[in-house]
């Protein structure tokens, strides 16, 4: 896959990022992870592409602007599943509210109450 045009490879990974897109729309979860393991791989690869033939000499502004328009299509991808992962949370705590806890310190008395003993100093010699 190395040897393929760099054209190729940028239409394979906007293929695969719109599958991606419409997966999470879809909510098919076995899609969703199957796409995006081969966009990760496509992405690895077309870094190896670009590192073979030079960062520098991507041939033009257009494949420049279809690389960027892919890192925002991803990081839009990211902010929606971030979305849906808040989302979960949120309607699981509405769910079971008994598997959150409720404060960091949940046991811990009010600030200004009285001391508890340590247990280390049970009887004072003098």
């Amino acid at each position: 896959m190395l040897n393929m045009p760099l054209d190729h490879h940028l239409d394979l990974l906007e293929e695969r990022l719109n599958i991606l897109a419409a997966a999470l729309i879809d909510d098919s979860p076995e899609i969703f992870q199957s796409t995006s393991a081969s966009l990760q791989l496509l992405a690895v690869e077309l870094v190896q592409i670009l590192d073979a033939n030079g960062r520098g000499e991507l041939g033009g502004a257009v494949r420049a602007h279809r690389i960027r328009s892919l890192a925002g299509g991803l990081a839009a991808v990211r902010e929606n599943l971030l979305r849906r992962s808040a989302f979960v949370d949120r309607a699981l705590e509405l769910i079971v509210p008994a598997s959150q806890q409720k404060s960091t310190y949940a046991g811990s008395r009010t600030y200004g109450g009285p001391a508890r003993r340590s247990g280390a100093f049970k009887v004072l010699a003098a």
